[in-house]
């Protein structure tokens, strides 16, 4: 690993160990923002257009999944959205061998929080269900629409 990664590391170590976690993961969601708004929803208006006015969350579910590629099950109060199965991550972060530590994926919480809020244009909470860095075989996260 090279310094980029090492630094990194150490900085969610630091994370981890933290007394403040809800401080700290709050930093890794904001961060998993910002890189949606720069990375994800410029290409996204074309999702946020024919979601417009879907109630149904069956028909919500099929449309992700015909926009995004990922798998999506509807759900009673949201989606279930699974993505990458056995593929492994989708971070650029990740991929480059930056990251290993699985508090980064505090990050993809803020990643998916901001996408998802933004194309209903409601708050929507968002839990992980499996990751790549926590041993899992896909990326799933459960989008709650409020």
């Amino acid at each position: 690993m090279d310094e980029m990664g090492n630094w990194l590391e150490d900085l969610l170590g630091e994370i981890s160990s933290n007394e403040n976690q809800e401080i700290c993961q709050g930093l890794l969601k904001k961060c998993g923002g910002r890189c949606a708004e720069r990375n994800a929803l410029p290409g996204m208006g074309g999702l946020k257009e024919e979601l417009a006015g879907v109630e149904r969350m069956e028909e919500i579910a099929r449309i992700i999944s015909r926009h995004t590629g990922a798998e999506c099950v509807p759900e009673e109060d949201g989606f279930l959205l699974t993505y990458n199965r056995g593929k492994g991550c989708d971070c650029s972060i990740v991929r480059a061998g930056y990251v290993h530590s699985p508090v980064f994926c505090n990050c993809t919480l803020g990643f998916h929080q901001k996408v998802w809020s933004t194309i209903f244009e409601r708050p929507v909470r968002v839990e992980l269900v499996e990751t790549f860095l926590r041993g899992g075989k896909c990326c799933s996260q459960k989008v709650f629409i409020k």
